[in-house]
């Protein structure tokens, strides 16, 4: 299993509720919805249940201005497009995810621990490695992937932002002599950390308000933290590994800094 690099903070009860490596790649026009299918009784043993799912649509970062990531629908009438297809784990935590234009490696906390990035590091280069496989056994070109995506989703119930995010700490005010703080409120940032070589870099943080529609209902904050690493013309297999060990890196020195040290002791920080 790959090492953690051994400066960075850990917690015995991490906040992390969602875990996502990802490539995209240009559309692998020959990569059928049948196809994915075969592609899934590749791998069933370890992921027996399948879904089909409306596709994932975004463009790669570049230079400029950026437009939100957006999920688009498959639409009522005509043809359909081409969708993506879950392969979900007998214990449901362990997500892949593949469409002609992206290959998803997921982790979900559902009843045990989270497994800590490594695992889902290495099952990503097995899973995608199987993919990248069983398009040469199809005789499908194998793409140059455009993009690396590093996700990590946390939630954090019954907390106000203020408590454990310092960007929201600052929105305190005092009003009369006694300090108010925001009723609700969003937090977003984005970061270009890298604009050279055609190699563009971006880190999102997201923090919002949410709803849990279990049974009773449950609010809480939900704190994003995207890097995307891209280049129009193609990412090396190398490259692609460097920027999924960078972009791990980047997610938990970011979420270090911005998280208050109460709440790092709440969840159990010890290094």
């Amino acid at each position: 299993m790959t090492d953690r690099p051994p400066h960075l903070a850990d917690y015995r009860e991490p906040p992390v509720d969602e875990v996502v490596i990802a490539v995209q790649f240009p559309p692998i026009s020959d990569l059928t919805e049948d196809l994915l299918r075969e592609f899934w009784k590749t791998i069933r043993d370890e992921y027996p249940i399948a879904e089909h799912q409306p596709r994932l649509e975004g463009p790669i970062e570049a230079s400029g201005p950026q437009q939100p990531f957006t999920l688009q629908l498959a639409g009522t009438g005509g043809i359909q497009p081409q969708g993506r297809l879950w392969m979900i784990s007998d214990t449901d935590d362990f997500l892949v995810q593949a469409q002609n234009t992206r290959f998803i490696q997921n982790w979900r906390r559902r009843h045990a621990p989270y497994s800590h990035f490594e695992e889902v590091h290495d099952r990503f280069w097995n899973n995608f490695n199987r993919f990248q496989s069983f398009l040469e056994d199809q005789r499908i070109a194998v793409p140059v992937a455009q993009q690396v995506e590093v996700a990590y989703i946390n939630w954090i119930p019954q907390v106000a932002m203020v408590d454990f995010l310092l960007p929201a700490a600052e929105t305190v005010i005092t009003i009369d002599g006694t300090k108010q703080t925001p009723e609700e409120q969003n937090w977003n940032a984005k970061y270009l950390l890298r604009d050279a070589e055609g190699i563009i870099v971006r880190l999102y943080v997201q923090c919002l308000p949410a709803i849990r529609p279990q049974s009773p209902e449950t609010r809480g904050t939900q704190l994003g933290l995207i890097y995307r690493a891209a280049r129009e013309d193609g990412l090396t297999g190398t490259e692609i590994a460097d920027f999924i060990a960078s972009g791990r890196v980047t997610i938990v020195e970011t979420f270090t800094q911005i998280t208050t040290p109460t709440m790092q002791q709440r969840w159990g920080r010890y290094k």
